[in-house]
């Protein structure tokens, strides 16, 4: 039988190990990026996390030895510590991962909404089993250039500003929709594009000569694997695409991009790592001959590092076809206001 000699000092114990186990959970996210479990501060600024840390490391033992005189005379055996620390170790890890996600939603709540701008003209298209919003510029009587925006199949093309860039640039823009995840096979996805370029290229307004590709996540593995066979894409733009199935299994580095609730729902698309696979951009490349490519990832991607992205692509081919953007990971690059400008600027100077 467990004898706890007393609730208050069996209290007093657990809420002892609650916050320096806590603390300590802060120190490895100050230390590591890791904003999944940060409850203050961020990954660029980790100051308050550290200082949060040591609070709580520090004000526990004396809160603990201030409030708890029976400790010296009265002990706990091994079995009874187990259990209240053990007890204290997942609270401790359960509240900081529900509390650090809770806070990252507040944080990201605020969100500019594409669908709310009411600038640009849109049409829902629908066209044999493509299906999409085309986003369509000032008319000014001339063809003009497309881009086929094919957005990661776990994300949300609404929240991108780059879609609101593009179209200011004069470029006519259609979202791609993967469709329900069921659906998302191989090799079925791979007539996404030719059948977005085919309904394209029946639009008077569309200059068929200038289609342009923009790829985001496993998007941009598409991307590049079409355009290696279709000679009517004429430049091909990818945000952090995966090129090896490696990449698709980011392990706890995924915690630096985002909370754990967050990475839970972008790890529950299982064919991630089929698709890539299957997709074998890399191969593809070599196959895009003299037609523009850009390759573009945060130098804070935790998911699929620049440098690993360099090494799997190769020196020689990645020199001048491989930009790392400061600050972004691989989940807010899409969402980056510098993202978006450069992407506009990449196109109206490639296409």
């Amino acid at each position: 039988m467990l004898n706890f000699v007393s609730p208050h000092l069996a209290i007093n114990y657990f809420i002892l190990a609650f916050a320096t186990i806590v603390g300590a959970l802060q120190l490895v996210a100050a230390r590591h990026g890791l904003i999944g479990l940060a409850l203050v501060g961020s990954a660029r600024k980790p100051t308050w996390s550290y200082l949060l840390a040591i609070a709580l490391i520090v004000g526990g033992f004396a809160w603990f030895f201030a409030a708890t005189p029976e400790v010296f005379i009265h002990g706990l055996a091994g079995s009874e510590l187990v259990v209240l620390f053990g007890a204290a170790g997942i609270c401790a890890l359960a509240f900081t991962l529900i509390s650090s996600s809770a806070l990252q939603g507040v944080q990201h709540r605020e969100r500019s909404n594409l669908k709310a701008d009411d600038r640009f003209r849109r049409e829902a298209v629908s066209w044999q089993q493509l299906r999409g919003t085309l986003y369509l510029p000032e008319d000014t009587g001339e063809p003009k250039p497309v881009i086929c925006v094919l957005p990661s199949p776990s994300g949300t093309l609404s929240l991108h500003p780059i879609v609101a860039d593009l179209t200011g640039e004069g470029f006519i823009v259609l979202a791609i929709d993967w469709g329900p995840e069921k659906e998302i096979r191989y090799p079925e996805v791979l007539g996404l594009l030719p059948g977005a370029v085919a309904y394209l290229t029946r639009r008077d307004e569309v200059n068929p000569e200038r289609i342009g590709v923009l790829g985001i996540d496993l998007g941009g593995d598409l991307a590049i694997r079409t355009a290696g066979t279709d000679r009517q894409i004429a430049a091909v733009l990818a945000l952090a695409p995966f090129l090896n199935q490696v990449n698709t299994k980011p392990g706890l580095s995924i915690l630096k991009e985002t909370s754990y609730l967050e990475a839970l729902r972008w790890s529950s698309f299982r064919k991630r790592g089929k698709l890539v696979a299957e997709l074998a951009a890399l191969d593809y490349v070599s196959k895009l001959g003299s037609r523009p490519l850009l390759l573009i990832y945060g130098d804070q991607d935790g998911i699929t590092p620049a440098e690993r992205a360099c090494v799997t692509l190769g020196e020689e081919m990645a020199r001048g076809r491989l930009k790392s953007l400061p600050g972004e990971g691989h989940l807010s690059l899409p969402h980056s206001s510098v993202t978006s400008t450069l992407v506009a600027c990449w196109f109206r100077e490639n296409l």
